[in-house]
């Protein structure tokens, strides 16, 4: 019996390396006949002159997998590395193929190429951060939006007489004013958006009064 257990014992210790070796067999086996062939990819978008991997899929690791660009003028494929190279603007289809015995699956996906440093027709954002969600809204105006006030009544024009003034106020949404005519005409800021003006000479002139925004312009009539 001793005999026996000295021969059998060396056997024991081998059979943990069989069983090893008998599991990596059976995960390299091919494929289960049932399980058909599939290759999928994904849309490609670069610039000209560089390069991107192609992102696609097979679910067949055996399988031999080849591409084809349809223009070559736009952009080619570096076979060794899997890689897509931008060569000029436009668009193009690359098709890919896989091919494992006798089965063979297709997808053919589309291939943008942009001009350097440029953006997508389209671009997308993560939600909340599109430039365009965070510019305010900028309020259509006219120049009847600046209103002018003698006496805190609203005017179309300016009346004064040669030596004498008149104080105008200003309203509108925009209060950085600036007010501009000829050498005729003295101007003369006042605090709260007011000003004085004062004339040399007579005659009809042309007040311009300007916002960052927009403008009006308004007739000041000198007498004597």
């Amino acid at each position: 019996m001793k005999e026996i257990w000295k021969k059998s014992w060396k056997y024991l210790l081998i059979l943990p390396i069989i069983l090893v070796a008998v599991v990596v067999v059976v995960l390299t086996l091919p494929k289960d006949e049932n399980t058909p062939l599939s290759v999928t990819a994904k849309d490609v978008v670069l610039e000209i002159g560089d390069s991107e991997s192609i992102d696609y899929n097979v679910n067949i690791k055996q399988a031999v997998v080849s591409f084809d660009v349809e223009d070559e003028t736009k952009a080619n494929v570096n076979t060794s590395e899997k890689k897509i190279v931008g060569l000029s603007e436009g668009k193009t289809n690359l098709t890919v193929t896989a091919k494992y015995g006798n089965e063979t699956s297709v997808v053919t996906v589309s291939v943008t190429v942009l001009e350097a440093n440029s953006e997508p027709a389209n671009p997308t954002f993560p939600e909340g951060n599109n430039p365009s969600e965070n510019v305010p809204d900028i309020p259509t105006v006219t120049n009847d939006d600046i209103k002018v006030l003698v006496d805190n009544n609203e005017v179309d024009e300016i009346t004064l007489s040669i030596g004498g003034s008149v104080t105008i106020k200003l309203e509108s949404e925009d209060v950085n004013y600036k007010l501009k005519a000829g050498s005729e005409i003295e101007i003369v800021e006042l605090p709260t958006n007011m000003f004085m003006l004062s004339a040399t000479e007579q005659g009809q002139y042309t007040l311009t009064i300007s916002t960052d925004n927009f403008f009006r312009e308004i007739d000041v009539i000198v007498l004597s």
